[in-house]
Order: structure tokens, then C-alpha cells, then sequence
């Protein structure tokens, strides 16, 4: 009797497919403008092409902000990009530059090592930097430094071109933020009618004496419009009050970026510039000091229970 054979046979193991990088891309323009946001677009598009056109990457999306400063954190797509990596659905970003996704090195190597704590990593195409490599981040800190030190060099600049501007009386007036005041084609204020007639209202009212509170309520109950359409408040029949412009007077440089890129007040940091009969005035000179008086006035009102003096209108 012949012996019996068994074959054992092993069904073949299911080959595993590689698993995919779930990837983004960062990008930013630094101004609104229309040439930068075609920028914009120009680069969501490449990045969508590039990642799609991979094999081994998964598109996640494209976060991208506009008009923000590179040195600033709170930026909303670069915020939902680094939440996006907290989260886990990220492994890999694209950035054209450095200074595309940070102009600050403290918050770049920051960002830089805190996602790459979370095994996320970022590509910087321009300097061919892979923070997830072993010279990456020593690469990343050099050229970062060299970024923010370009950045201050062209900061500087642009300073010094607008400070000579105003030296030469010649302000930066956006008359998109400025009731009562059109631009001709050569950029030169104009009155504008309509606008002009609710400016001398309010300074008519308030020489009566009705406060800034008041004036608001008439207003808005009688519907005048501001320049952005929404509701008028103290605050903003107060900047009217004290706004120069409308006696045809400009004083520049109230306020100015600083090195963090923060816009703040000018209380004797840097110079001021005073240009008197710029432009046509809407309210004459005296009217608009007499204003000036009443505002001063009303500004500061003795609270001894309070511990001292309390800024308010009456």
C-alpha cells in the first residue's frame, strides 16, 4: 500500500500597501493686493497639483492667509494648519519658504519642534530643507536667522521711505476710513458732499454741547450712515472730534509698526510730522479747537472713592 503524502500549503500573505502621507501646504502673501492674491491662487493651485500628482501622499489641504505679517502667530490658516498636526490628521506640510511660513525665528524653531514632537514634518522647497532630517533643524536655524534679519533690513526701508514722505509733506491718507473725504485722480482729497454735511452736524451738536453718547443715539435713530455702514457709537463721533483732517490739517505718523510687527501708538517714539492747509477744510480752525476745549473738559473726572482720575466723556 502505497504511503500517503500531505502537502501542507501556505495561502500567499496579502502584500500590505504602503500607507500614504496625509499632506498640506502652508502658503501666505503679505498684503491683500490683487497682484499678490493671484499670488495666492497661483500657489494654492501649484500645491494641490504637486500633492494630487503623488502617489504616496494623500491630499489634506491647503491653509493659507493673506495680508498677515509672516511675524505674527495669530494668522487663521496658519493657526488651523499647526491644529490640524495637533490633532493627527497631518503628516507632512509644504511651505514654498521660510519666510513664506515664519518671518520670526523664535516662533519658526518653535512651531518647527513642536510639530516635529508629533512626527509631523515640514518642507521648505526653497532652501530644500526636511526638518525631519538630521540637519534639518540646524539648517532651519541659520537660514531662519539670515530670514529675520532680511526681513528687519526691508522693514527698516520702508520706514525710512515713508518717513522721508512725510518729510516732504506728503502723508498716506486712506480715504476708505475717512468721512467726508473723496481722492481726485491724482490722489488729492477732495470734500465729498453728502459725507461732508453729517461731519459738520456732528461738530454743530457737539458745540451745543450733546455728547458724543447722545450724538450716536440721533444718529442712528435718524439712520445716517458711517463710511462702513454699521452703527455709530462714542467712540466714533469722538475720532471725528479730535481728527485734524477736518480742519485741512494732517498730523502724521500717529502711530507705527514696531519690530514685532504690532501697529501701536506713537507717544513720542519716533518723530511726528504736522502739515497745516494740506487739503480743504470741512470745519473751520476755530470750530474745531472750541470742539477740542469741550472734549478736553469732559475727558477727566475726579472719583476720589475710585482712587483718582477716570478717563470718560460726560
Amino acid at each position: 500500500m502505497s504511503r500517503k503524502i500531505v502537502h501542507n500549503i501556505t495561502p500567499p500573505q496579502a502584500t500590505a500597501l504602503p500607507q500614504r502621507l496625509r499632506v498640506c501646504a502652508y502658503v501666505r502673501v503679505s498684503t491683500g493686493h490683487e497682484k499678490q492674491l493671484l499670488s495666492l491662487e497661483n500657489q494654492t493651485s501649484y500645491y494641490k497639483r504637486v500633492i494630487t500628482a503623488n502617489p504616496e501622499y494623500q491630499f489634506c489641504g491647503i491653509y493659507s492667509d493673506s495680508g498677515i505679517s509672516g511675524a505674527k502667530e495669530n494668522r487663521p490658516g496658519f493657526t488651523a494648519m499647526l491644529e490640524a498636526a495637533r490633532n493627527g490628521e497631518v503628516d507632512l506640510v509644504l511651505t514654498k519658504s521660510i519666510s513664506r511660513f515664519a518671518r520670526n525665528t523664535v516662533l519658526l524653531l518653535k512651531t518647527v519642534r513642536e510639530i516635529k514632537a508629533l512626527g509631523v514634518g515640514i518642507i521648505f522647497e526653497d532652501q530644500k530643507i526636511n526638518t525631519l532630517s538630521s540637519d534639518g533643524e540646524l539648517m532651519l536655524t541659520v537660514l531662519a536667522s539670515i530670514a529675520e534679519e532680511e526681513r528687519k533690513a526691508v522693514s527698516s526701508n520702508v520706514k525710512w521711505s515713508i518717513r522721508k514722505c512725510f518729510e516732504r509733506g506728503n502723508p498716506m491718507i486712506n480715504t476708505d476710513r475717512l468721512l467726508g473725504y473723496d481722492k481726485d485722480k491724482n490722489g488729492r482729497l477732495i470734500i465729498n458732499k453728502e459725507q461732508a454735511e453729517v461731519v459738520r452736524l456732528i461738530f454743530k451738536r457737539y458745540l451745543e454741547g450733546v455728547s458724543g453718547y447722545r450724538l450716536a443715539i440721533e444718529l442712528n435713530k435718524a439712520e445716517v450712515s458711517t463710511y462702513n455702514n454699521k452703527q455709530w457709537s462714542s467712540h466714533r463721533i469722538l475720532r471725528i472730534i479730535s481728527n485734524e483732517k477736518y480742519m485741512g490739517a494732517c498730523l502724521m505718523q500717529k502711530s507705527f509698526v514696531n519690530e514685532n510687527g504690532k501697529q501701536v501708538m506713537n507717544y513720542g517714539q519716533c518723530d511726528k510730522f504736522y502739515i497745516e492747509n494740506h487739503h480743504p477744510p470741512i470745519i473751520d480752525k476755530g470750530q474745531w479747537l472750541m470742539a477740542q476745549e469741550i472734549r478736553n473738559s469732559r475727558r477727566k473726572i475726579y472719583f476720589p472713592e475710585k482712587g483718582g482720575a477716570r478717563c470718560r466723556e460726560k
